[in-house]
């Protein structure tokens, strides 16, 4: 399987795993922001456009609307971190193939 393709597919589960914990925390804010990222990443298929991508998405951890300062349940706890260490894995060097 292709770096790109692996990283993509970790990122999609992630996306995944908010969606969830935001439809069982009834966050409606979360469900939108895990909405704009499936679409997001549903566009990509090269390094450059997974890195930049990623870099986009990382900006829900700076804080401010929807953004994942506080995750305020476990599940969402765990979902929000899953999907950092996606995104920052992305975001690194990719290996070739």
């Amino acid at each position: 399987m292709h770096a790109v393709e692996k990283r993509l597919r970790e990122i999609r589960q992630a996306i995944s795993n908010l969606r969830e914990a935001a439809a069982m925390d009834g966050d409606a804010q979360r469900a939108d922001v895990a909405q704009s990222l499936g679409e997001l990443f549903g566009q990509v298929s090269t390094r450059e456009e997974l890195r930049e991508a990623a870099a986009q998405a990382m900006r829900h951890y700076q804080g401010g609307m929807g953004s994942f300062q506080d995750a305020g349940t476990p599940a969402m706890g765990d979902a929000v971190d899953g999907l950092r260490r996606a995104l920052a894995k992305a975001r690194s060097r990719l290996p070739a193939g």
